[in-house]
This record gives structure tokens, C-alpha cells and sequence, in this order.
């Protein structure tokens, strides 16, 4: 995965979105009222959706391979750790 060419601008989309996600996660886990946490993580995952580099990923037969390689470096970058 380490040779797909991911463009700068999707970790920053990808880590929103995981934030997001973790965020949701944890007010749900609390008993809290998930909504507003839902909705910032629709917009988030909308945003990463939408992205171009996916069609071009599903072009080449690579858009499996590029998810996984986005979001481990989302969750390394959030987790503070070195990419695999």
C-alpha cells in the first residue's frame, strides 16, 4: 500500500472524518444525545466521499487499497504513530 500516490489533501479529509467518527462513538458511548456528533460526521464522511482521487482509485482497480492506506495514515496521524 506503501506505493500508492494518495494527494495531500485526503489525510486531512480522512482524519476529519475519523474524529468524527471516534467522536459519535464516544457520546453514544456516554448516554449522550448522538445527533449533533452524527451530523458533523455525515459532513465529514461527505466530504472524504467526495473526493476525486476515489474515482481514479476505482479506475485502476486501487480503491480498496487506497481506503485502507488513507485511513491507517488517518488513524496513525490521530493516534499519534508512524504510518505502516
Amino acid at each position: 500500500m506503501a506505493d500508492l500516490d494518495l494527494p495531500a489533501d485526503l489525510l486531512p479529509l480522512h482524519i476529519a472524518a475519523l474524529a468524527a467518527d471516534r467522536a459519535m462513538t464516544t457520546v453514544r458511548e456516554a448516554g449522550g444525545d448522538v445527533d449533533a456528533a452524527r451530523e458533523a460526521y455525515l459532513a465529514a464522511a461527505a466530504a472524504l466521499d467526495a473526493h476525486p482521487v476515489w474515482e481514479e482509485m476505482r479506475q485502476a482497480g486501487q480503491h480498496y487499497q487506497a481506503r485502507q492506506a488513507s485511513l491507517q495514515a488517518a488513524k496513525a496521524a490521530l493516534d499519534g504513530e508512524q504510518p505502516a
